[in-house]
C-alpha cells in the first residue's frame, strides 16, 4: 500500500484539485447571479458541479483500488455502456438546449453521454490496438480502426455535436499514429477526414452561418457573432490583473454561457491576463503529466491510453480556448474542470483517476530485501 501511494504522480494530483478548486469558484462567480435569479438558487450550478467531482472521485478510487487487469476486462462493457447512453438520446428522455440534444434525464439530472464516449474509444482503442501490436499493416485490423470509430461517430452525428465528432476522429488518428501506422496512411486518413467534416459542415445551415460569422463577428455582432464579440470584450476589460472575483459585467446578461463555454473569459475579465495564463498553464501542466505518464508506462495499453486521455484534454482546452479567442469557429465544447457541466467533469475526474492508475502500476517494483547473516554462534554448531 505504502508503494503505491509514493508510485501516485503527486504533481498530477496536485494539479487536478487546483483546477477543479478553481473551477468551482469561476463557476460561482460566473453563474451566482443568473442561478438566483432563475431558480432562487445562488449555489445551484456550483452545487451540481461539486456533485460530479464527487461522483467521479468515488469512480476514480474503485479504479486506483482494483487490478489494472479489470481496467482492461471493463473496456468493451464501458464501450456498449456509453453506446446505449448515446441511444437514449434518441428516446423521449432526450432533453435538448440551444438547438442541440445531446443530454438525456436521469431524475434530476441531465446527462452528456457523449462525455463518457470520449474515454470509452480510448480504452477501446488502446485495448484493441495493443492486442494487435505490430499488426497495422493488416487491411483486417484497419478495418476493425475504422468501424470501432464509426459506431459512435454514427450515434453522435443526429445530436448535432460537431464538436464531439470532431474530437473522436482527432483520437482515433492520434492513436493510430502512435501505435505505428504508416505515414502514407496517416495522410490518408487525415484526407478522408479533412472531407468528412467538410461534408458536414455544408449539410446544416447553422455550422455554415458559424464558419461566416467566425470570419468576421463583427459582421453580425449582435446575432451570430454577439458571444465571441462579449468573450473579446470581457477578456479586453480584465487588463493584467483584472476586475475582481465577481466584479465582472459578463456574467451579468452580457455574455451567453459565460459559465459553461465560455468560463476563461470570465477568468480573463475577473483576474486579467495574469489570471488566464496561470489558467492555460495548469491546463498545459495537466496535459503534461499525462505525457510524462504514457512514457512510463510498462506496456502498449498504459501507453496508448494515457497519450488518448492527454490528446482528449489538450484537444478539448485548446478547441474551447480557439473558440473564446476567435481563432476557431463555436463548437460547443467545454473546458475541462472549469466549465460548469456535471457530466463533462465527473468524466475528466475519471480521466485523471485512470491517468494516476497507470501511474501507479509504472512505478518501478521493489528489490527484496538482502537476506540477513546467520549469528556466528549458528554457523559453529
Amino acid at each position: 500500500m505504502d508503494r503505491n501511494v509514493r508510485a501516485l504522480d503527486w504533481p498530477l494530483l496536485a494539479t487536478y484539485v487546483v483546477l477543479a478548486g478553481f473551477g468551482l469558484l469561476m463557476i460561482l462567480s460566473a453563474s451566482s447571479l443568473e442561478a438566483d435569479a432563475e431558480y432562487g438558487n445562488a449555489l445551484r450550478y456550483v452545487t451540481r458541479q461539486a456533485a460530479g467531482i464527487a461522483g467521479g472521485c468515488m469512480i476514480s478510487l474503485g479504479i486506483l483500488v482494483a487490478p489494472i487487469a479489470w481496467l482492461r476486462k471493463a473496456v468493451w462493457p464501458s464501450f456498449v455502456l456509453a453506446l446505449g447512453g448515446l441511444l437514449m438520446i434518441l428516446t423521449p428522455l432526450a432533453h435538448s438546449a440551444n438547438g442541440a440534444t445531446r443530454w438525456f434525464r436521469l431524475g434530476p439530472v441531465n446527462v452528456q453521454p457523449s462525455e463518457f464516449m470520449k474515454i470509452a474509444l480510448v480504452l477501446a482503442f488502446a485495448h484493441y490496438l495493443s492486442l494487435n501490436e505490430g499488426r497495422l499493416k493488416d487491411n483486417a485490423v484497419l478495418f476493425g480502426s475504422v468501424f470501432l470509430l464509426a459506431v459512435p461517430v454514427l450515434f453522435i452525428l443526429p445530436q448535432k455535436d460537431f464538436g464531439t465528432t470532431v474530437i473522436l476522429f482527432g483520437l482515433t488518428g492520434v492513436m493510430l499514429f502512435v501505435a505505428g501506422l504508416a505515414w502514407r496512411w496517416v495522410f490518408a486518413f487525415g484526407g478522408l477526414v479533412a472531407a468528412a467534416l467538410t461534408g458536414l459542415v455544408l449539410l446544416e445551415p447553422y455550422r455554415m452561418q458559424r464558419l461566416v460569422s467566425f470570419m468576421d463577428p463583427f459582421a453580425d455582432q449582435s446575432g451570430a457573432g454577439y458571444q465571441v464579440v462579449q468573450g473579446w470584450i470581457a477578456l479586453a476589460t480584465g487588463g493584467l490583473f483584472g476586475q475582481g472575483l465577481a466584479s465582472g459585467v459578463a456574467q451579468r446578461g452580457f455574455l451567453p454561457e459565460a459559465h459553461t463555454d465560455f468560463i476563461s473569459a470570465v477568468v480573463g475579465e475577473e483576474l486579467g491576463a495574469v489570471g488566464w495564463a496561470m489558467m492555460v498553464l495548469l491546463l498545459l501542466g495537466m496535459v503534461w503529466r499525462a505525457l510524462v505518464i504514457a512514457s512510463r508506462a510498462k506496456d502498449l495499453f498504459g501507453m496508448l491510453t494515457a497519450t488518448g486521455l492527454a490528446a482528449l484534454l489538450g484537444a478539448q482546452s485548446i478547441i474551447n480556448l480557439g473558440v473564446v479567442g476567435g481563432v476557431m469557429p463555436n463548437k460547443g465544447l467545454v473546458l475541462p474542470f472549469l466549465s460548469y457541466g456535471a457530466s463533462a467533469v465527473l468524466a475528466h475526474t475519471v480521466i485523471v483517476g485512470i491517468l494516476l492508475k497507470i501511474s501507479m502500476e509504472s512505478a518501478p517494483a521493489e528489490a527484496p530485501a538482502p537476506a540477513r547473516p546467520a549469528p556466528r554462534a549458528a554457523l559453529a554448531g
